[in-house]
């Protein structure tokens, strides 16, 4: 009886230690991007991910990593704001016609971020080039289901800011996302 009781809580030991693990991982992930204007946003985000670690049950470590997620998400809209010029004098309603506008026309195409890509090389309307290449457009790929990490990869070619804090941000995005994804599915499966 005294043997079979450290087999009947492995699992949850092996659990544990894979979410520690896939924590640290992350905070691998984040640390090198915690500088200047992200710093606050990212070290929200690994508090986060370190306090889901920790939790006591499936429930508690998936509000710990959907905070996480907003966080990660405030970042790169910060990196995006940083990175992509953003016209002063464009008022909410005009930022609002034409990303309606052009989510009708990104919607009847299949490849959305090539598109995207695309329009923005070639579109003079600094606003349009906000749109597609900053908050609006990630948002846009991330339901279309597209591929933001190449997409990002791509746009910061274009724009040039691959050494800068915020290309940064751009680059590791998806992949830190996907870190944080593999550990809300650790936590859904085992605590």
């Amino acid at each position: 009886m005294a043997e079979g009781s450290p087999d009947e809580k492995e699992p949850g030991r092996q659990q544990n230690a894979e979410m520690a693990e896939a924590a640290k991982a992350i905070q691998e992930m984040i640390e090198p991007l915690k500088t200047g204007e992200l710093s606050d946003k990212l070290g929200k985000a690994l508090v986060y991910i370190q306090s889901a670690a920790k939790a006591k049950d499936a429930k508690q470590a998936s509000n710990f990593i959907r905070f996480a997620h907003l966080n990660l998400d405030g970042a790169l809209a910060k990196a995006l704001e940083t990175a992509v010029f953003r016209p002063r004098l464009a008022s909410k309603s005009d930022e609002l016609k034409k990303a309606t506008a052009l989510q009708k026309t990104f919607d009847r195409i299949d490849d959305p971020a090539a598109s995207m890509l695309e329009h923005y090389r070639s579109s003079s309307d600094p606003l349009n080039k906000f749109l597609v290449a900053g908050p609006w457009g990630h948002e846009y790929l991330k339901k279309r289901g597209a591929d933001i990490e190449q997409f990002d990869r791509e746009l910061v070619e274009m724009l040039g800011c691959g050494e800068s804090p915020a290309g940064r941000m751009m680059l590791a995005y998806a992949g830190i996302r996907r870190a944080i994804g593999e550990m809300e599915k650790l936590a859904r499966t085992g605590l």
